[in-house]
């Protein structure tokens, strides 16, 4: 599968502690670092002040995501797409950890790599990772029908792609 979208933070001045972007930066840096604990906590103070920010959550769901922590990605992802129904990223990054917990078919990392698909079609990840899902689900023409759109997109990430196919 293909990493994860994570956002980085935007360049900041002068850091406020009860600004959300200031927790969101902290998660950001501590994510990074490894210090997921603490990433985990600087999320969670940022929606705290800012519900409504999705890329918190999306960032918080792939802290969950590295920790190994699926179920809780899971729902941290599902929250960005409440919050911002349009984020493809967060999608596909939602099909990643739905298939981390087995749970490939349309209600799982499939209909999520869709999604994502719909909102941007050219998303090189969600067609690559829609395409390693349909060959885990042994569906080698679902498997080659991402690779025939990976082609026009991204050539490399096809070739990958046929190669798995046909190693099964």
């Amino acid at each position: 599968m293909i990493p994860f979208s994570r956002k980085r933070p935007p360049q900041q001045e002068i850091p406020k502690p009860d600004y959300a972007e200031t927790h969101y930066n902290r998660g950001f840096i501590h994510s990074d670092s490894g210090m997921y604990l603490e990433a985990i906590e600087a999320y969670k103070q940022a929606i705290q002040i800012k519900p409504d920010f999705a890329e918190a959550h999306n960032n918080l769901g792939t802290t969950y995501y590295d920790s190994g922590m699926y179920l809780e990605a899971i729902e941290a992802y599902k929250q960005a797409i409440q919050v911002k129904p349009d984020y493809a990223e967060a999608h596909n990054n939602l099909g990643l950890a739905y298939g981390r917990s087995g749970m490939y078919q349309d209600q799982g990392a499939i209909g999520a790599f869709k999604e994502a698909i719909l909102i941007k079609p050219d998303f090189v990840d969600a067609h690559y990772n829609l395409g390693i899902s349909y060959i885990i689900l042994n569906n080698k023409s679902g498997a080659l029908g991402e690779y025939n759109v990976l082609k026009n997109f991204n050539p490399q990430s096809a070739n990958k792609l046929f190669n798995l196919i046909h190693k099964r």
